[in-house]
């Protein structure tokens, strides 16, 4: 007979939630037919359940181990996995939620690199979310890295003819090494909180897009709430200090430009 689980799992989107009784979150991994089967035949616990923090720990199960390591093998090969962490590296996740292990959020980085990274970037950007929303991400199908935005301050941005514009989210593409892209995002977050600017020039990226936000006449009362509808369409008021962007999800198969000669 298969194995009975004490979780509960679901197929939203190509992600597996994954809930369990007690659990004050739903933890994610990638969904893949290959391992489905096994992934929901097992138990998966936290490693450290009585946190008085908000982390918990990690995912883990008894015979399976720890379910960001089991998706990395699962994604890159046993041997790659074993290779890495014999040099030294661990699988770091890059969001700093050790409850998501969809492959996008899992990278390979040197164990310093990684110590360092928890103690600088993931703090500054938690501390800094409510202004400017920054995650890293990896496109598997790409191989390339994503810094997003979400911009809950005012941020006005400016064409090349010299029009202004009010910024919803900003998005850099990255064909580099996943530490230079690390520091980039924590170069960002520096220089906005101490001058209020976002220079893209002056990053990494081989590739810039951004998205504006949508121009709504708001009624006094309007103005005072979180969200609004318009043609039956839900419209995010950003700004009220009611509602925050939490994450820009990245753009799927997005690819370095080619080289113009």
């Amino acid at each position: 007979m298969p194995r009975e689980s004490k979780n509960k799992f679901e197929i939203v989107n190509g992600d597996v939630h994954i809930m369990r009784e007690g659990w004050p979150f739903v933890a994610l991994t990638t969904y893949r037919e290959d391992y489905y089967e096994e992934l929901t035949s097992r138990t998966w616990s936290l490693t450290n359940p009585n946190s008085d923090s908000e982390d918990k720990g990690y995912l883990k199960n008894g015979s399976l181990g720890l379910l960001h390591r089991y998706i990395v093998a699962k994604w890159y090969g046993q041997d790659v996995l074993d290779d890495m962490t014999e040099k030294g590296y661990v699988v770091d996740h890059m969001n700093n939620n050790h409850e998501d292990c969809r492959i996008s959020n899992l990278e390979f980085l040197k164990k310093a690199y990684n110590t360092a990274k928890g103690q600088a970037f993931d703090v500054d950007a938690k501390n800094m979310e409510h202004r400017i929303a920054l995650k890293i991400f990896k496109d598997f199908t790409t191989g390339c890295y994503q810094i997003t935005i979400g911009c809950n301050d005012n941020i006005i941005g400016r064409s090349q003819n010299g029009e202004e514009y009010h910024l919803a989210a900003i998005m850099l593409l990255y064909n580099c090494d996943y530490s230079i892209v690390i520091n980039d995002a924590e170069n960002i977050l520096r220089q906005y909180e101490t001058q209020g600017i976002i220079e893209v020039n002056k990053t990494h990226a081989c590739d810039v897009r951004t998205r504006r936000t949508i121009e709504l006449e708001l009624t006094e009362e309007e103005k005072k709430g979180a969200f609004v509808v318009r043609d039956g369409v839900t419209y995010m008021i950003l700004g009220t200090g009611k509602t925050f962007l939490n994450s820009i999800h990245y753009e799927e198969g997005w690819q370095p430009p080619k080289p113009t000669y």
